[in-house]
């Protein structure tokens, strides 16, 4: 059987197991562009039914609602908040409606399941109404940007934790690499001795500071327009109300949330996401960087750098036998070129609201999202796979050195400046190898050739 429901356009059938109505259905008819449903982020669920749930205690508190509509509306919270009923979250996450769909969805998910739990029949909406009780004091306005950043907040542990995993694991390299001798390049030519322990601590450094930047700007997020309610003024919401949802909403969620200074700039600007956004960007970014550095420094010993060897995961062509691609460095290149484009559709849509909201958050809300869930797990995943496996070559890295003359200059102090020049010059012109020159004018040792180097690498 179905059941019917009316809205000011007219009457729609829905199925009898439906908790979502008519607004929903319209929603899913209007909007299927894209297989993000808001059901399939069960953070952004969450976050909208904390809120739902402090908004009903608040109105409670405040007279605004009665005891027995409270504990129903916050018991369907609870539930979903359990994990419950997701899968009637159902509207696209680019709905067109900057986010009326997706609230009203939640409204109407809420009030049905309230009303069951009053033992009526769904769709009752003079018992319960989606719009009068459970949306009471508030508006898509204020509810979705609120609860884009609780989601926000409830995912960023696993990305910062994910984050200094990989961070960990290059500094663990970093520490097995210590005595790796090698030449340090710039400029992608000979410049000076290091070690490649040396060149894993800067990746490990970069990414341990990245990581704390997103901890830091994810912070800002605390601060939330509930309340505004539609355009700053809080026009909607009755006297109390703002102090009591925030008691509320920050009881629940365990952290301390506060409303934003001026409640017209919380609602009017979302420069708040553009700034988290812009350092998930800088990390993918940085890790980036390290994909193609090991892509680099692996290239085959007999046709490239060669001086360290990455994990071989999979054979790497359907036509070439034998050979293998660094295709996990590859991935999280291909991360953090999703990342920057997603850090892209954030910031044209963070200037594109327009006069007192922006109605483009939900498009911030999946971009953001995505972005999330890329690092946190390609982090783990190249971790995992790739960086704990990699292993130095020691013996072609030393080569790499030895055959640089880039390394003359660590002799001037010892041999003086004319004479190191007259030894490259003399050394280029018979096709030898500077530090052979060196060894066989017995000027120095082949040790003290490596000591010199140790100590201008700084690895001593």
């Amino acid at each position: 059987m179905a059941r019917l429901e009316t809205d000011s356009i007219g009457t729609r059938e829905l199925p009898e197991a439906a908790l979502y109505g008519v607004n929903t259905l319209r929603a899913t008819e209007n909007f299927d562009i894209s297989p993000l449903k808001i059901g399939n982020e069960p953070a952004f669920i969450r976050a909208l039914a904390y809120i739902k749930k402090a908004a009903a205690k608040a109105n409670c508190d405040i007279g605004a609602l009665e005891p027995a509509l409270r504990d129903a509306i916050v018991t369907a919270c609870n539930e979903v908040l359990e994990g419950r009923h997701h899968d009637q979250f159902v509207v696209d996450l680019l709905e067109g409606s900057g986010g009326t769909s997706i609230n009203m969805n939640t409204n109407e998910v809420i009030a049905n399941r309230a009303l069951q739990i009053l033992d009526h029949q769904a769709g009752q909406y003079d018992v319960i109404n989606p719009n009068d009780h459970v949306n009471a004091g508030q508006s898509t306005n204020d509810v979705i940007p609120s609860a884009v950043k609780l989601a926000v907040l409830e995912k960023a542990p696993a990305l910062i934790t994910s984050l200094g995993y990989l961070a960990e694991a290059l500094q663990a390299k970093s520490d097995e690499f210590a005595d790796v001798l090698k030449i340090g390049r710039t400029c992608m030519q000979a410049a000076q001795p290091m070690t490649l322990g040396q060149e894993f601590g800067g990746y490990s450094a970069a990414l341990f500071r990245a990581r704390d930047k997103i901890l830091k700007a994810t912070k800002d997020l605390e601060v939330l327009p509930l309340g505004g309610t539609a355009i700053g003024t809080g026009l909607g919401a009755r006297p109390g109300y703002k102090a009591a949802v925030y008691r509320h909403l920050s009881e629940d969620v365990g952290t301390r949330l506060r409303p934003s200074e001026n409640m017209f700039d919380g609602m009017q600007n979302s420069d708040s996401f553009a700034r988290v956004s812009s350092e998930f960007r800088i990390a993918a970014e940085v890790i980036g960087k390290i994909s193609l550095d090991l892509i680099i420094l692996s290239s085959g010993t007999k046709s490239g750098i060669g001086e360290i060897r990455l994990p071989a995961v999979q054979p790497g062509s359907s036509i070439m036998p034998g050979k293998i691609n660094p295709v996990l460095p590859m991935m999280m290149q291909q991360v953090t070129y999703a990342v920057v484009g997603n850090d892209a559709a954030v910031s044209l849509a963070s200037l594109g609201g327009q006069l007192e909201i922006n109605h483009f958050e939900p498009v911030i809300a999946s971009r953001m999202f995505d972005s999330m869930d890329l690092l946190t797990r390609g982090s783990r995943i190249f971790a995992d796979k790739c960086i704990s496996g990699v292993q130095a070559l020691k013996e072609q890295a030393l080569e790499n050195l030895l055959a640089s003359s880039a390394l003359a200059t660590v002799f001037v102090p010892q041999l003086g400046y004319a004479q190191v020049s007259k030894i490259v010059k003399e050394a280029e012109a018979e096709g030898k190898l500077f530090v052979d020159a060196l060894i066989e004018m017995d000027l120095l040792t082949r040790d003290d050739v490596i000591k010199a180097l140790r100590s201008a690498a700084n690895a001593e």
